[in-house]
């Protein structure tokens, strides 16, 4: 076990390692002497356990501690203090403290106190590793290994098939590693806040989500409202997400329950992001039959090509009205609102002699299509059209045409070894800035817009069955296909082959 110790006090310090060191195995792989410096060693050396004081200069030891979870960073940690107030202690162990220490340090109960915080370390890490393979392992095995599967996660959870066991699946927007973890460091803590025990939060993958599972447990009426009530508010603080709930008696019927909850999560389009998503709303729903209006495709055209774009507006604006907030099935409804937005860009770039703004098209179809809720299908088609009409006749946003061309770039360019530096020199601005305003209008930075856009061309690529993956890794601009293989598991969760088999 890799250790960091964080405390000012350089006597208690120079202790702590002379008892580690005589009477323990482990490896003590860093000190600091206040929060900040703590922060910085905990990023680079990554140790399994921290042993900080509270009261510290500059940054205490709590404030550490909750910096590091702001910023999703797993941790266990155990606080040396000579306080030994119930205030403090309850601090530290909201952070997820596993253990305290007090002040002056008795040898043989620091030991064991070590020995026991070793142990459930591990355990908790074993439980982690476990859940989360055999449960991927689920979901792509052939079927006559899928009662083996059941039998060990069985086991490894500690239920019978007469357990009531109530499943939530957590899907974030974001595919950031950062922003998923944080979100599960987020339902731990209001979980245990809560005071229920037995449950297990598995991180599936980047793309899959998380799954909490809470096991045999009397307040299992409530856990619905109690989960919308205590933890999703905060997850939304975290980033946007959406989440489904299921109910499974046993571990039989897992992977069914699993699909049941990524197609409950489609409805998000309907019930928006703000609610945990139920099979039971689901039954409730009726859907209106709706047909493409082709006589609004035509009409808008014609308006495009006569130049009359007030007329247009409002008859995108008819189109609106008549498809989008209409009570049709979702998938129709994206399809149809793709579809016209296609037709109204078509004719545009034809007629139109601003092409610049529309260079972006594809960007903003896609996220047509992806659109989870109604609200973002409607923001994005406003996107759409007040782009290519321009009724105000006044110039697109510079910032927002800054970022377009960079996107535009991107999209042409995504082979090549393209850098900050480069896009910035293409619009005329500091890679700095061009940092800051990708943040601020497309809410990730270019890296990670980049690396995304490289792994959601190679997963298309991947599906298609055309292409090794060493030419996959080449064609979306990696060259080294180990390296491309640890960024698509850093996006995805999964390996490319892995991927394959479970999509």
């Amino acid at each position: 076990m890799r250790i960091l110790i964080v405390e000012d006090e350089p006597k208690t310090k120079e202790g702590l390692i002379k008892i580690i060191n005589k009477f323990t195995e482990y490896e003590i792989c860093g000190n600091a002497s206040n929060g900040l410096e703590g922060i910085q060693l905990f990023k680079e050396r990554k140790p399994d356990l921290i042993i900080s004081d509270i009261q510290m200069p500059e940054m205490d030891g709590l404030t550490m501690l909750g910096e590091l979870e702001k910023e999703g960073l797993p941790y266990y940690a155990l606080i040396l203090t000579g306080h030994s107030s119930f205030e403090y202690v309850r601090s530290a162990l909201h952070l997820g403290v596993v253990d305290y220490i007090l002040k002056p340090v008795d040898v043989e109960s620091f030991i064991s106190v070590l020995r026991d915080t070793e142990a459930k370390i591990l355990t908790a890490k074993a439980e982690k590793i476990n859940s989360a393979q055999l449960i991927l392992s689920l979901m792509t095995c052939e079927p006559r290994k899928k009662e083996s599967l059941i039998h060990q996660l069985t086991k490894l959870w500690r239920v019978t098939d007469k357990m009531e066991i109530s499943l939530f699946l957590i899907k974030p927007d974001s595919l950031d590693q950062e922003t998923q973890g944080e979100m599960i460091n987020c339902i731990q803590e209001k979980i245990n806040s809560l005071s229920v025990v037995n449950f297990y939060v598995i991180h599936l993958s980047l793309s899959e989500g998380i799954l909490l599972s809470i096991i045999d447990t009397e307040k299992q009426n409530l856990l619905n409202k109690m989960f919308s009530t205590h933890i999703l508010p905060y997850l939304k603080n975290v980033g946007c997400c959406h989440c489904s709930y299921t109910s499974i008696t046993g571990l039989t019927g897992l992977v069914n329950a699993i699909a049941d909850l990524k197609g409950l999560l489609s409805y998000a389009f309907v019930f928006g992001s703000d609610v945990v998503l139920e099979k039971q709303m689901v039954d409730k729903l009726k859907f209106s039959p709706i047909s493409y209006p082709l006589d609004l495709e035509n009409r808008i055209r014609k308006e495009i090509m006569n130049g009359d774009y007030e007329k247009a507006l409002k008859t995108s604006n008819k189109f609106k009205e008549l498809i989008m907030e209409s009570q049709g099935k979702p998938e129709l409804v994206r399809e149809y609102t793709a579809r016209f937005c296609s037709g109204v860009y078509n004719v545009a770039k034809e007629y139109n002699s601003q092409t610049e703004p529309l260079l972006i098209f594809h960007y903003f179809i896609n996220n047509i299509i992806e659109s989870k809720t109604k609200a973002d299908l409607i923001m994005n088609y406003e996107k759409i059209i007040h782009t290519i009409l321009d009724v105000t006749g006044e110039e697109m946003d510079v910032e927002n045409l800054t970022v377009l061309k960079v996107i535009n770039y991107i999209r042409d360019n995504y082979q090549k070894n393209i850098t900050l530096s480069d896009a910035a020199n293409l619009v005329g601005v500091t890679p700095e800035y061009l940092s800051k305003l990708f943040c601020q209008k497309i809410n990730v930075n270019f890296v990670v817009f980049l690396r995304n856009f490289r792994i959601s061309i190679a997963k298309r690529m991947i599906l298609s069955g055309k292409y090794q993956m060493q030419e996959v890794a080449d064609q979306v601009g990696f060259k080294d296909p180990k390296y491309f293989n640890k960024v698509f598991k850093s996006v995805c969760g999964i390996s490319p082959s892995e991927y394959k088999k479970v999509i």
